[in-house]
């Protein structure tokens, strides 16, 4: 008799190496419910394995530290570019996306940082900016390279360029959104002069509000999972994670804000600061939930890899 031959040595490594399921068969050749099942439970397996709990408590904890000199920062950028009554249509724009509970403790403080008068974009708070947002970006780069299974092998100088691109191009984003907002009514009249039945009214800054809100998150994370990894990967890899990083931080906005204010004793236990401690918490959830996305696509990456290696 012959001797059976060996298998495949490439599937052999992707069927034991880096595999945390106690059943990767279900990983690996599984269909349906069973299969979305185990790539989630391998993916929840990674993020427990990367350290990603205490990684976004550091991109919670700088990100809380951030908000104030971010938005003062956003506030220089918009008067340097457009025109600083700009602000106040991104105040009631940031007030409308963020679950009320979260932001009614700060919303005098966000004003007042928004709309007084600065010493120019390069202040003090863009200063603080880079020091405590690109701290926040850089925990967020380490938890996608460990997500994505990536060794660093970029400089210090090309890291801190590309989190402080981050910074700016979610400054840019809120700009932009800025720009949109002041259009809005004017868009209404540029449509009656074409279609003179048409209300100009209906084209208002609450029908323009989750459009945009949706188009900066996803916007956003694309470039998160684009350029922090230390290495680019396409398009079919990265949008599952994307769209799932999204749509949780959706539910997670409505469901927090309805345990906060049906559920949340927050004020028995911390007194003033119960808005900031239920921001932590909810930036807290939001930055597990980004490196989830992270975990997930690599989940995927794994059976992808193993299904065609069998074939």
């Amino acid at each position: 008799m012959m001797a059976e031959s060996d298998p495949d040595p490439r599937r052999e490594i992707v069927m034991t190496h880096g595999v945390l399921s106690p059943n990767p068969e279900d990983l690996f050749h599984r269909r349906g419910l069973r299969a979305m099942r185990a790539v989630l439970q391998e993916a929840t397996l990674r993020l427990w394995s990367d350290d990603a709990f205490g990684l976004a408590g550091n991109v919670a904890f700088r990100s809380l530290l951030a908000v104030f000199p971010f938005l003062i920062f956003t506030s220089a950028m918009t008067a340097f570019i457009g025109d600083r009554s700009m602000a106040k249509n991104l105040i009631d724009f940031l007030i409308a996306i963020v679950p009320p509970p979260l932001i009614e403790p700060i919303i005098s403080e966000v004003e007042q940082v928004m709309t007084v008068p600065r010493g120019g974009i390069l202040s003090i708070g863009i200063l603080l900016t880079i020091w405590f947002a690109v701290g926040g970006v850089d925990s967020v780069r380490i938890g996608l390279n460990r997500a994505y299974g990536l060794r660093e092998t970029r400089s210090t100088l090309v890291l801190f360029g590309v989190q402080i691109a981050m910074v700016v191009f979610a400054s840019l984003a809120l700009v932009l959104v800025g720009y949109l907002l002041v259009l809005a009514p004017r868009a209404g009249s540029w449509l009656h002069a074409l279609i003179p039945g048409f209300d100009p009214a209906a084209v208002s800054i609450r029908l323009i509000r989750f459009p945009a809100s949706a188009t900066i998150f996803i916007v956003v994370l694309f470039a998160a999972h684009v350029l922090l990894p230390a290495r680019r990967t396409v398009f079919s890899n990265l949008w599952p994670g994307v769209v799932f990083t999204a749509v949780a931080w959706t539910l997670l906005a409505g469901a927090f804000s309805y345990y906060v204010e049906n559920f949340g004793t927050y004020a028995s236990y911390y007194a003033g600061m119960a808005g900031i401690i239920a921001a932590l918490y909810f930036m807290y959830l939001a930055a597990l939930l980004l490196i989830f996305g992270g975990e997930l696509n690599r989940a995927l990456r794994i059976r992808r890899l193993a299904r065609i290696l069998n074939n």
